[in-house]
């Protein structure tokens, strides 16, 4: 059987999310899983469609998300109607200059994802701020993406329990 897939998306401008993405997909990675990266330029809807689970990242601009991964949010709406995407995993995370301005930023990925494409939130999300020591990044990325890889494996085993007692 094959590994679930974590697609990791982000957009970044001064390279702190691109860290941070990288790390969460050596920690997912680590816990058995494949995870691809896409900069968020590079993201089809059907990339989505097709993954597992998603990791969805932006810095913090003015206490909300970049306009690039605002746009993917808004084009998903197609995926909306049909539910393509409900109770596949997500991961969420910002870098940011402050803390207030990130958890911002946080709540409305949380909203694009969890409440109208019912997605299956991994939470909290990851907030790392700037200036914070690379390592501790590093540290905390590749834990939730040993998380996110849990929670998919957990969802599958959940998925595989289910089709056993509707064959019963």
């Amino acid at each position: 059987m094959s590994r679930p897939t974590l697609l990791i998306v982000y957009y970044t401008q001064s390279g702190n999310t691109e860290r941070m993405a990288r790390a969460i997909a050596e920690g997912a990675e680590a816990g058995g899983v494949e995870a691809p990266l896409k900069r968020v330029e590079e993201c089809e809807l059907e990339d989505l469609v097709q993954a597992d689970g998603l990791a969805l990242g932006s810095p913090t601009y003015v206490s909300n998300v970049a306009w690039q991964v605002k746009k993917l949010i808004d084009e998903s709406i197609e995926l909306y109607h049909g539910k393509q995407l409900k109770d596949k995993v997500a991961g969420l995370f910002t870098s940011s200059g402050t803390e207030r301005d990130a958890k911002d930023c946080m709540r409305m990925m949380e909203i694009a994802l969890g409440f109208h494409l019912e997605m299956s939130l991994v939470q909290p999300g990851l907030i790392c701020l700037n200036g914070q020591p690379e390592e501790k990044t590093g540290d905390q990325c590749q834990e939730y993406g040993r998380r996110l890889a849990r929670e998919l494996f957990a969802r599958r085993r959940l998925a595989e329990k289910s089709n056993e007692d509707t064959e019963d």
